[in-house]
């Protein structure tokens, strides 16, 4: 968990490369979950964004992309992309950010050994079954609706600064 200390970004545009940060809690997350056990965390490009992002009306911590078959053509080291909300993960203890970024990556489906694959798989309610399973259902709610006040906040702010 000494990995969870993020560096303070300045205000950056867009997206900032995040595989030094998130990568080690990917690693910790495969090794730990039996639902994320089959991930490969350097296939995995991960960046953090200031931009949020809502998901079924409500904004998530972040999101994934699995790339299409022509861009792996073109750089064949990454099957998905992994963004993140930074001003708010940030925010997050430890505990949170761990469980946060196992939902993003609960997203990933790797097909079965007869037909792999690669795709994304969508949540199996708001949240994904086994990322209430491993951490517990009252504490995946609990910080997905911290991520999701925190994010409404922010953003609230953001406009009353530019109407402001």
């Amino acid at each position: 968990e000494d990995n969870l200390n993020l560096p303070e970004y300045g205000d950056f545009e867009g997206f900032e490369d995040a595989d030094d940060d998130l990568r080690p809690v990917a690693e910790f997350l495969k090794k730990k979950s039996i639902h994320n056990e089959y991930i490969e965390p350097r296939r995995i490009k991960f960046f953090f964004t200031n931009k949020p992002k809502k998901d079924g009306g409500r904004y998530s911590p972040g999101t994934l992309m699995v790339r299409s078959e022509i861009e792996r053509r073109v750089d064949d080291r990454y099957d998905f992309i992994a963004i993140i909300y930074y001003p708010v993960f940030k925010m997050l203890d430890n505990e949170d950010k761990i469980i946060q970024l196992d939902k993003v990556l609960c997203g990933i489906d790797l097909g079965t050994m007869e037909k792999p694959a690669i795709k994304k798989q969508q949540p199996d309610s708001k949240e994904f079954i086994g990322n209430l399973n491993f951490f517990g259902r009252d504490k995946v709610h609990d910080s997905s609706e911290t991520v999701h006040l925190a994010i409404e906040s922010i953003v609230q702010s953001e406009k009353e600064e530019k109407q402001g």
